[in-house]
């Protein structure tokens, strides 16, 4: 089964756009053997998408109270309520993931970017748009 990578966020509202902006990226040149799907805000559709891999990643703005910019990757645990730091915006992946039948569950690894703007605007911020390499580095690693 492929890797999937979801592009998650809301492209209208700056760096929380992030997901976005990085799916699209390696869409121009995807890692070999993924799925790239650019999701927004529209979790539940990728319902599909998501039980067509073992491993997810799936990236995304998160505010972990880190600098911004920082990258921040961690493993949702779908059997409990996660404690990794909640998104930005209104969705509910890991309701999604523990919909699923355990055996159909994936693993579902979030590679974030700590925002420094969230508000109007279809722009990431200097210091989120620096960081994207980065993070695209990482999720390549991951895709490996």
């Amino acid at each position: 089964m492929p890797v999937v990578i979801l592009g998650l966020g809301n492209l209208l509202m700056t760096d929380d756009g992030v997901g976005i902006h990085a799916v699209r990226a390696l869409n121009a040149d995807p890692p070999p053997d993924t799925i790239v799907r650019e999701v927004g805000t529209r979790v539940f559709d990728a319902l599909a998408v998501l039980l067509a891999g073992a491993r997810i990643i799936a990236i995304d703005a998160i505010d972990a109270a880190q600098p911004p910019g920082s990258v921040i990757q961690f493993e949702l645990d779908h059997d409990e309520p996660p404690e990794a730091p909640p998104s930005l915006h209104d969705f509910d992946l890991p309701a999604l993931v523990r919909s699923l039948p355990p055996a159909r569950r994936p693993r579902v690894i979030v590679v974030g970017v700590q925002p420094a703007r969230v508000a109007p605007g279809l722009e990431l911020s200097r210091t989120v748009a620096a960081s994207l390499p980065t993070l695209l580095r990482a999720v390549r690693e991951l895709a490996a």
